[in-house]
């Protein structure tokens, strides 16, 4: 129940691909694009997007008693949706930065590669 960075991660790629209905990726694939572009990252940025990410994944808990990813898609979204358009810079560069990544995942694929 506590955040989870991996499971955040997961949760923002199913909730995405959830509104890229036509996507041909799939939400673990584009996890692990997600996962392997911030094992890529330079290690001075790493720790603060990591941050950021886990107080996201935890914000919902002050109200719905439960983090983002443990939250059904329609409610993960909403909260994706409204960090993206929040007047607050990071949390609309946090959302930009996974959106961007998630959909080049979802969109960049055609299916299972050997």
């Amino acid at each position: 129940m506590w955040p989870d960075f991996a499971a955040t991660v997961h949760a923002m790629a199913e909730a995405i691909a959830h509104r890229e209905k036509g996507a041909t990726g799939s939400p673990e694939a584009a996890t692990d694009f997600v996962l392997a572009s911030f094992r890529g990252m330079p290690a001075y940025l790493r720790p603060p997007l990591r941050a950021a990410t886990l107080f996201f994944d935890a914000w919902p808990a002050i109200r719905r008693g439960r983090p983002f990813h443990r939250l059904p898609v329609e409610l993960r979204l909403r909260q994706f949706d409204a960090w993206g358009d929040s007047p607050i810079g990071p949390a609309r560069m946090l959302t930009t930065f996974f959106a961007s990544l998630i959909i080049f995942g979802l969109w960049s694929r055609e299916g299972p590669h050997d």
